[in-house]
């Protein structure tokens, strides 16, 4: 299991909407499972859709962007404010691992540094994607709504205040994966062979 002085691991997950950051926390899931690891996964927008939920809004990129940018805006909660919540659910998980999905601020990755002094290792996975392939993903997707989403509409949601760290934050990750590929057996493969170094890394 982990080595001290680190007794739990935080793998959070980067990547612009569509890179494949859901199938990347699926494939690590089941082989933490099958190693013996006990895990849990979460994404950061979880306390967006349940504060949504409060309000009766409904879910969607627009309101969660919406939600995120005013309660990290400094004229509401301040930079780092979803993280801060996050840290207290993290920290008090009974389980080996943590996989947290959607690291699009830089109080987010301040956050998971952080959580060196409280015995808790954090490594970053960056997902890089053409915008022109999430795009094409998108509409193949075909949730409700999105299926009329125009391009001009896509980029003007990537250039939302919550999305555009993200490349900066990718930058400074131990590990990269790209994920142009058509399917999801290439991929899938690439994160099979981060798994095999992953813990390798961690406890050094």
């Amino acid at each position: 299991m982990l080595q001290y002085p680190y007794m739990k691991l935080i793998i959070g997950l980067v990547g612009a909407s569509l890179a494949g950051k859901e199938t990347c926390a699926n494939v690590l899931e089941k082989l933490l499972i099958e190693d013996g690891y006990s895990v849990s996964r979460h994404t950061f927008s979880e306390i967006l859709r349940e504060t949504l939920d409060l309000w009766s809004i409904p879910h969607g990129r627009d309101n969660e962007q919406k939600m995120a940018i005013i309660m990290n805006a400094e004229t509401g909660f301040g930079d780092g404010a979803l993280a801060r919540a996050w840290k207290h659910r993290i920290i008090y998980e009974d389980v080996d691992v943590t996989i947290l999905d959607g690291v699009r601020w830089l109080g987010d990755e301040k956050m998971l540094r952080g959580l060196n002094e409280e015995g808790i290792k954090s490594i970053l996975i960056y997902i890089s994607v053409d915008p022109k392939i999430r795009y094409a993903r998108l509409l193949v997707r075909n949730r409700a709504g999105e299926s009329t989403t125009t391009w001009e509409d896509f980029a003007r949601q990537e250039r939302a205040r919550n999305e555009v760290d993200i490349p900066d934050i990718g930058n400074r990750a131990e590990i990269v994966l790209e994920n142009n590929y058509d399917g999801v057996e290439n991929f899938e493969r690439d994160i099979n062979r981060v798994y095999e170094n992953l813990f390798d890394e961690t406890q050094r």
